[in-house]
């Protein structure tokens, strides 16, 4: 409301003027709510974005990796089992570099989909694995500063604060001209600090203010990632300066979900009779989840005379549980178990038997598995994608006291 003096016809008297603001301030109230409801959706579609591409690839991995992973050992087997230099040979020979390169393909499709990394080993080891494939593609030279100490945190926090960093690199490459970046993990005050900071061409701050205000895209950018972790507690800022980018991601530090419970016969355990004392053969004792692959394992173990299967379990309480009643010669199990982890499950028989052999059996070979798999006395690990060329090696070399580990990253793995 207005008001104002009027001395028209000689009298003085008090203009009025009252406005309805109702109708504005509502209109304006539906529009906060509606970008409101933009930035949780925009949420929620990341959410279900990176639970899709977890599934999708827990399936290619699962499913068709260990097919293909199973193929390619009974192709070896065949190789071996027909005559040298015959074209059935060469046909299977073929046949099995073929498969290979399926493998590997689906693998790397996989990989991109949803690291395996950041659900066995944590953000940190998937950072360094991204960054390392990062500075190849790109060409652009990245400085990856974590710490040591950084605790594991809840998947969808780990999952979230990975896309920041697959979100920004990608803005570096793509429109800041930088030849450099940084990223930077630290634990600081009850929370973790994601940095990721660039020296390239920048932005104006017209074109910065409208992306950090603006509406947020449904699930892509900086607002979408912005409110995802807004949903987790924390909060996203953006430095757009003249000399390059500044990307800060911050999330509180909440203890990740244990695992499941211990203990207790599984529904779905094998049963296999000890093999009797007088049998010479060194006894395996073979974990994983997969009925294919433990298949797979068990032909080509039993395909030599020297070697017996003495059991099999699918999780791992199930394989420390056995360990300690078979007291096999060497111990095969998949690194990513249901209930106890491969590495918790070593760590455990190896309490219990100081002088148990262990071979991994893992999805990659990355230096932080490796340097995990070494600390818990394991020794030794085989690709599932490499395992009819380097299983039988291994196998050899880990129980003649030796280990078996891929040499370039066995090397970083021990520093």
């Amino acid at each position: 409301m207005t008001l104002s003096p009027n001395r028209e016809s000689g009298l003085e008297t008090i203009c009025a003027v009252a406005t309805e603001l109702t109708e504005i301030v509502d209109a304006n109230e539906a529009l906060r709510v509606t970008e409101t409801s933009l930035r949780q959706l925009s949420a929620r579609l990341l959410q279900l974005q990176d639970e899709e591409r977890r599934r999708i690839a827990r399936d290619l991995h699962d499913i068709t990796g260990q097919k293909i992973a199973v193929l390619s050992m009974t192709l070896d087997r065949l190789v071996r089992l027909t005559e040298q230099r015959t074209p059935a040979q060469e046909s299977v020979k073929e046949s099995r570099e073929i498969v290979a390169q399926i493998g590997d393909e689906i693998r790397t499709l996989s990989y991109i989909l949803h690291p395996p990394l950041l659900d066995e080993c944590g953000l940190a080891s998937a950072v360094h694995w991204y960054a390392e494939g990062f500075e190849k593609r790109s060409g652009i030279k990245l400085e990856v500063a974590i710490d040591a100490d950084l605790p594991r945190l809840p998947i969808d926090a780990e999952t979230t604060l990975f896309r920041v960093v697959q979100e920004s690199l990608t803005n570096v490459h793509r429109y800041s001209g930088s030849s450099v970046a940084r990223i930077r993990i630290v634990k600081e005050s009850g929370e973790v600090r994601l940095e990721v900071l660039d020296h390239g061409l920048g932005i104006k701050a017209e074109a910065a203010q409208a992306k950090l205000e603006g509406p947020a895209p449904l699930g892509v950018g900086i607002p979408g990632m912005r409110e995802r972790l807004h949903q987790l507690g924390g909060g996203l800022s953006v430095d757009f300066g003249t000399n390059g980018t500044r990307v800060v991601a911050t999330l509180p530090i909440k203890k990740a979900g244990e695992g499941a419970l211990e203990g207790g016969e599984s529904t779905t355990s094998l049963s296999f009779a000890i093999r009797s004392a007088q049998d010479a053969r060194r006894r395996v004792l073979i974990a994983d989840d997969h009925e294919l692959m433990r298949r797979g394992l068990r032909g080509l173990i039993e395909s030599h005379d020297e070697w017996a299967v003495c059991g099999e379990a699918v999780e791992g309480s199930e394989v420390v549980r056995k360990a300690a009643e078979l007291k096999p010669d060497l111990v095969i199990m998949d690194v990513n178990l249901p209930g106890l982890s491969g590495i918790e499950a070593a760590a455990r028989i190896r309490q219990e038997r100081a002088g148990a052999k262990i071979l991994f059996f893992t999805v990659h070979d990355s230096e932080d598995l490796v340097r995990e798999i070494i600390e818990v006395g394991g020794q030794g690990c085989v690709a599932k994608s490499r395992a009819s060329q380097d299983l039988i090696e291994a196998v050899r070399n880990v129980l003649s006291g030796k280990t078996f580990f891929p040499t370039a990253v066995a090397a970083a793995g021990r520093r």
